[in-house]
């Protein structure tokens, strides 16, 4: 039976994803009309082409990231993105990890652990992380957990 974890989302976190849509919209709209700028229906629909699915992504992200404990596999979806990993091939947990930097950080939180599996990492960021840790544990005892 598959086991949901949902993802720890920081006020921080959530505050500079609000920051930088309003940042978006000022550039793409504000900017614009503080300039004097007179804009044809064309510039308008393209710039809403661009600006609008970023702010749907970022939402997206943050209404739809959790955690996925399926059999021996672990499905970590941030919106659009799902990475699945095997869990006998995950080798190391580091907890206590920074959010920034990197590529593979499917979290809405700055302080996350980070997965090594193969020759890859994730960041992810249960609200259970106790729990969570000792699911995967249950299914791989050869996971080593390292405090940081």
């Amino acid at each position: 039976m598959a086991k949901k974890y949902l993802c720890n989302r920081g006020l921080s976190f959530g505050v500079f994803l609000l920051v930088s849509s309003f940042i978006l919209l000022g550039v793409a709209y504000g900017l614009p009309l503080l300039l004097n700028e007179t804009n044809s229906i064309k510039e308008y629909i393209i710039r809403s082409l661009i600006v609008m699915p970023v702010l749907g992504v970022f939402l997206w992200c943050w209404l739809d990231t959790y955690y996925l404990i399926d059999n021996e596999t672990l499905l970590a979806k941030c919106g659009p993105v799902v990475w699945r990993v095997d869990i006998q091939k995950i080798s190391i947990i580091r907890l206590n990890q920074k959010t920034l930097g990197g590529i593979w950080k499917l979290t809405l939180s700055w302080n996350s652990m980070e997965i090594r599996y193969s020759d890859r990492s994730i960041y992810i960021t249960p609200q259970t992380q106790d729990s969570f840790l000792a699911e995967l544990i249950r299914i791989n005892n050869k996971i080593e957990i390292k405090q940081y």
